[in-house]
């Protein structure tokens, strides 16, 4: 239902046709060198390696060392709740003044997947891509680390990224954001923590809850019952928590606008969550948009963000175009 990886082939291949096309006019001035390069190859050879053996790892480095962040556009490992995961990242926009008399800026809330640790064990480092490729079009984003299986169970989780939210509220226009234009994300498991914070407003009082713009999906199971995989029923248990965990279960019709991504060569949340979720908004009368596109499979999605897919693929658009829509 939730898995990670990233599409590393398709990665290594962007960004080595990207740097070939690069150097390629250099090739001829390069020759008095080809000993030198060649030693410095099997010096990397090692890297190569380990690239092969651990391929999200490598992706994930690769496409974060083309998301450059000036230091002076990110505040890391700032605490919002009292565990040791209870920290976050904010990323700010260009020429962003961190004082709260120019606290302007629209804010996203971005929360990582990977089966709510049940699977890879993500961080918020490795989603640097995505808060580079946001917070450059004049968003403050936040990406929030939290406890996950097997420490805590759901709904333990939720408080986490409940403090994250609460946290954003109260201190974001210290850094230049704007609590009353928040928008909140995720991808895969991530993505159900977002949209469970969007659509059921018991997690967040009402002020915030009010201040939510918009939801933006990347492949989330908004509606996974009956569970097929092992750590689901441990997860989510008892068997009457089971439909808190389902964020379809919310829906009534006054959410805040929904967008909803989802590659078609998904086989890791499966298509039902997009299209029974985005059929019952509709049904009750309320705002969704939903995107599906070939080619693109459960890491592909969320890998479009990053610098060699930007602009290859729709859905960094299509994000924008939402956000645009709906700010202020």
């Amino acid at each position: 239902m939730a898995g990670v990886g990233y599409p590393t082939p398709a990665i290594f291949i962007a960004i080595a046709t990207q740097a070939f096309g690069e150097i390629a006019p250099a090739m001829p001035a390069l020759k008095p060198h080809l000993l030198s390069l060649g030693i410095a190859a099997l010096l990397l050879l090692p890297l190569g390696i380990w690239a092969i053996r651990n391929p999200a790892a490598a992706s994930l480095k690769f496409i974060n060392a083309l998301a450059r962040v000036p230091g002076d556009r990110l505040q890391t490992n700032i605490a919002y709740g009292p565990h040791p995961e209870n920290q976050l990242d904010i990323y700010l926009p260009p020429q962003s003044q961190p004082t709260s008399a120019q606290a302007n800026a629209p804010v996203i809330v971005f929360f990582y997947g990977g089966c709510w640790g049940a699977c890879l064990k993500f961080y918020k480092s490795d989603y640097r891509f995505v808060a580079e490729s946001l917070a450059k079009e004049g968003y403050v984003v936040v990406l929030p680390d939290y406890r996950y299986h097997p420490n805590v169970k759901f709904p333990a989780i939720m408080t986490d990224a409940t403090a994250a939210v609460e946290w954003v509220n109260e201190n974001i226009e210290q850094y230049g954001g704007d609590p009353a234009q928040l928008f909140l994300s995720g991808h895969s498991a991530g993505a159900q923590m977002a949209v469970l914070l969007t659509l059921n407003e018991d997690y967040l009082h009402s002020k915030i809850h009010n201040n939510i713009k918009g939801f933006i999906g990347l492949a989330g199971p908004y509606d996974f019952l009956p569970f097929d995989q092992a750590y689901q029923p441990i997860l989510f248990g008892p068997e009457e928590n089971y439909p808190i965990s389902q964020p379809i279960n919310y829906v009534d019709g006054n959410e805040p606008p929904l967008l909803l991504l989802y590659g078609n060569d998904d086989t890791i949340v499966f298509p039902r969550n997009i299209e029974n979720l985005s059929a019952k908004v509709n049904q009750l009368g309320g705002e969704v948009e939903v995107h599906r596109y070939d080619r693109i499979d459960h890491s592909g999605i969320v890998g479009a963000l990053s610098v060699p897919f930007r602009n290859r693929q729709p859905v960094y658009a299509d994000i924008l175009n939402f956000l645009n829509q709906h700010r202020h």
